[in-house]
């Protein structure tokens, strides 16, 4: 009878052993998906970032591009009036400055 009781307490202490390792395995294994999906949850966070990003720099650069245009058109235009001012305009404007330079300091 002792020994009956002493085979069923052993029975009884490998079966918990055993419920304990496998406890111990099924955690492990939670753990590691857990880990894999937070990566995964990383990685998809960090692209869709990356993506929110992208768009933001491209939009800004289209509105940056529509925003200068009309400045560079302006400036573009300006540029070619300048370079088609002829020579003979160009001297008669400096001897114009010059004479009223020397009349300014001939005066005082």
């Amino acid at each position: 009878m002792a020994k009956d009781a002493i085979i069923s307490v052993k029975e009884a202490e490998e079966k918990v052993r055993k419920m304990i390792e496998e406890s111990v395995q099924a955690s492990k294994r939670s753990k590691n998906e857990t880990i894999l999906r937070a990566e995964e949850e990383y990685v998809r966070i960090i692209n869709e970032a990356e993506d929110n990003a992208k768009l933001i720099r491209d939009d800004a650069k289209i509105e940056g591009e529509t925003v200068s245009k009309p400045i560079l058109e302006d400036g573009s235009l300006e540029a070619s009036k300048i370079i088609d001012i002829s020579d003979d305009n160009i001297n008669t404007a400096v001897n114009n400055i010059i004479e009223r330079i020397v009349n300014a300091n001939g005066n005082s």
